[in-house]
């Protein structure tokens, strides 16, 4: 057995690059491997291989990584024994899937030119530094005997594991040369796909502006959803708004129940950049200065709390709204916002569930659907990537019918349960 209970899972990375725009799990994946790096995972030592793809090894770190990663972002159910049996199956699933492209690799020998290795090894370095960090000594003033002295502060933190920097280093290594090697595969499946065509982006288009206006018709907030998917995630912006849909700002003045209430929505974002010992006194104050005709977007950079307010697309077009959208929005906001009938009629004072609001009507959504070539480039930029992608999804299921691949179950089966 590998003893790298430290070092688990770079494949992470690659797994979660396959998955449906899941951007910020990238991120994530780092911050979960720093932790487990360095939270002294004391109690095990042997690191047993719990999946053979071809001459490939997925170890249990990698498979319990993964898991606690999907797990703590509700990405996997582990309500019950059987729900988490079937979380072992998909954990399992995305380890193969991601190790299949190496072992084809290893298989067909092929391998990484110097430039391809050299370009592996570039963040080899700054991770391995980053291990480091906590064991530096600033008052070593020379560069190299701090880092040596580091190295064998880690040496010892971990020396019960059997774990050393070195033995850190050469997985570090061996796992980017993998991930290099597994993407050097996926491209050359992904070549082989003909560039989407302007007369297929064009009937795409077409299909699916129909589409939308169907699923729209039966529910608007659907239309506030994929724009918020779109934001968020990218590929093509909704193509068609529903009629009757229109664009508010406010001004928000938090009280301490909003504070509260908004730490656990995405709709409303409290920032923590102003504190008031009386926020009703405070919105009073800035909803006259409303009525005197002051700037309503100054206004709000300078003392609204909701930060969605100060991100694209809001801060410019507003939030949209509409009949329907009292499940989307606070209650009183949503309540407040539909008695503004007009673009620039401005609510008094609204108590809602984050606080004060001051809501005001900016315009209307236009339910016309947008220019084709205003979003030809997204679409053709969305079909090529779906066509890469269904590419190499034929491609893994294709190896895995060339490849031998085992699985033991039984040594994660208590994995998510104790």
């Amino acid at each position: 057995y590998k003893i790298i209970w430290l070092i688990s899972d770079y494949r992470t990375k690659e797994i979660t690059n396959q998955m449906k725009n899941h951007k910020t799990l990238l991120r994530v994946c780092a911050l979960v491997l720093a932790a487990l790096i360095f939270s002294g995972c004391s109690a095990v030592i042997s690191n047993p291989v719990v999946a053979q793809v071809g001459d490939v090894e997925i170890t249990y770190s990698q498979f319990y990584n993964l898991y606690e990663t999907y797990a703590s972002y509700g990405m996997i159910d582990t309500s019950s024994s059987d729900k988490i049996k079937e979380a072992h199956a998909t954990i399992f699933d995305q380890l193969i899937n991601s190790t299949l492209p190496v072992a084809v690799a290893h298989q067909q020998g092929i391998t990484l030119t110097e430039e391809e290795k050299a370009a592996a090894m570039e963040s080899v370095a700054t991770t391995m530094d980053s291990y480091l960090k906590q064991y530096l000594d600033e008052s070593i003033a020379d560069e190299t005997a701090r880092t040596e002295a580091a190295i064998q502060a880690f040496n010892k933190a971990y020396k019960s594991n059997g774990i050393t920097y070195e033995t850190v280093k050469a997985e570090v290594e061996q796992a980017h040369i993998d991930d290099a090697l597994g993407k050097k595969i996926a491209d050359q499946v992904k070549a082989t796909v003909p560039s989407a065509t302007d007369a297929e982006a064009k009937t795409w288009y077409d299909e699916q502006i129909k589409t939308e206006q169907e699923k729209y018709a039966e529910d608007a907030t659907a239309y506030y959803y994929d724009n918020q998917y779109y934001t968020y995630s990218g590929a093509v912006k909704p193509l068609v708004a529903p009629e009757g849909l229109f664009y508010v700002k406010h001004i928000l003045i938090k009280t301490e129940e909003g504070e509260a209430q908004a730490e656990g929505d995405e709709t409303l974002e409290v920032s923590d950049s102003m504190s008031f010992a009386d926020p009703e006194t405070t919105a009073k104050a800035i909803l006259e200065k409303v009525n005197a005709g002051e700037d309503f977007d100054a206004l709000i950079a300078q003392y609204g709390e909701d930060t969605g307010m100060t991100a694209e697309p809001a801060k410019t077009q507003g939030y949209v709204i509409g009949e329907g959208f009292d499940g989307v929005y606070d209650k009183a906001f949503y309540d407040a916002a539909m008695e503004l009938k007009e673009t620039g009629d401005t609510s008094g004072l609204v108590k809602g569930s984050y606080g004060y609001h001051i809501i005001r009507r900016v315009g209307d959504v236009s339910a016309d659907p947008i220019p084709y070539e205003d979003v030809k480039e997204e679409i053709l930029t969305y079909l090529n990537n779906k066509n890469q992608a269904d590419a190499y999804n034929a491609a893994l299921e294709q190896w895995k019918s060339e490849i031998t691949v085992e699985t033991y179950e039984k040594r994660v089966s208590y994995v998510g349960l104790s």
